[in-house]
């Protein structure tokens, strides 16, 4: 797959690329997180076909009555409209049966709701955390296009940084990347609660919502508006990602020079000396926000910023799906 073929409709999404090149010219960052999603998202892309655009969940609301057909070997029992059946056979020798066809109102919403502080701009491996955060969420919206559901993005630091509303329009793909690469976006504190907040009062229940954080100098509290953020949408699913000294300093590293990314203050510290209780606060700190989610339902995965993302994602939408008879 080229670095363009991104949706089904790719000839349309070319012309929108090509329009946006003309106007400003794709930038070289958002040409590299495109190509590593190329790398990356075609088999989240296969299940993302799977569970969204044949969804059952919308069965019997949102549908609107569109026509007849003919009983095909597979179809639906409860869907075959028997008056219809016996009108066509006067006999009553019923030899054709007929089922009814429903036309969906409504598309499923696939939203981001990506954590834009400053603990996401650091990283000691290939990329920080907020690269591989921009990189499952543009993989993510690129499933959602590609099944043609709707997809948007919601970047928020102690506000909301970015705000894009879910659609299928064919320009979408580039707007969400476009954010994901302006450093102007990546910048704040940090509420989860408020963010939480915003995406309860403004999505609408017909939402899959991805949360996508490190998780870490969270507030007290959050896992009551995630419980009724998992009570109102369809889907609700964290991801936790962490740099490897997120966990754990390297031990023989002597002293070490620190800047807490909120409040700027820096600290000269024995990396040997506080190795240890690092590491415990640190994985009580995981523990902390693993039973916040569990509390109110939602599922959580962890990734460390050199491991592979999809395969747990795909494992996650597998389970969503036989949840609901899929």
């Amino acid at each position: 797959m080229g670095v363009w073929l991104f949706h089904k409709e790719r000839g349309v999404i070319e012309d929108e690329l090509k329009k946006a090149k003309q106007r400003k010219g794709i930038s070289k960052e958002i040409k590299k997180l495109m190509t590593e999603i190329d790398i990356e998202v075609k088999k989240l892309a296969d299940i993302f076909r799977l569970v969204l655009k044949y969804k059952m969940i919308f069965r019997g609301k949102g549908l609107e009555f569109y026509g007849l057909r003919q009983y095909e070997e597979g179809d639906d029992a409860f869907m075959i409209d028997w008056k219809a059946t016996l009108r066509s056979n006067p006999s009553r020798e019923i030899s054709k049966l007929y089922v009814k066809v429903f036309e969906e109102e409504r598309d499923l919403d696939v939203m981001v709701l990506l954590d834009a502080s400053p603990t996401m701009l650091f990283g000691t491996g290939k990329k920080l955390k907020c690269e591989y955060a921009s990189l499952i969420a543009g993989a993510v919206a690129y499933a959602a296009l590609e099944s043609n559901d709707n997809a948007g993005l919601i970047m928020f630091s102690d506000r909301i940084n970015v705000f894009i509303p879910p659609t299928k329009e064919s320009s979408q793909y580039y707007e969400i990347l476009a954010a994901l690469v302006d450093r102007n976006n990546w910048c704040g504190k940090k509420d989860f609660s408020a963010a939480l907040d915003f995406a309860v009062k403004l999505l609408r229940g017909e939402t899959m919502l991805f949360i996508i954080s490190d998780f870490i100098n969270v507030e007290n509290g959050w896992w009551d508006k995630l419980k009724l953020a998992a009570s109102k949408f369809e889907g609700v699913l964290g991801i936790m990602i962490r740099d490897r000294r997120d966990i754990e300093l390297p031990k023989g590293a002597g002293y070490y020079r620190f800047k807490d990314p909120i409040t700027g203050r820096v600290m000269e510290v024995d990396v040997d000396k506080y190795a240890d209780e690092y590491k415990r606060k640190a994985l009580e700190e995981i523990k902390m926000v693993e039973d916040g989610f569990h509390k109110a339902g939602v599922t959580l995965i962890k990734y460390i910023t050199d491991e592979p993302f999809v395969k747990p994602i795909v494992h996650w939408l597998d389970i969503w799906a036989a949840g609901r008879g899929l």
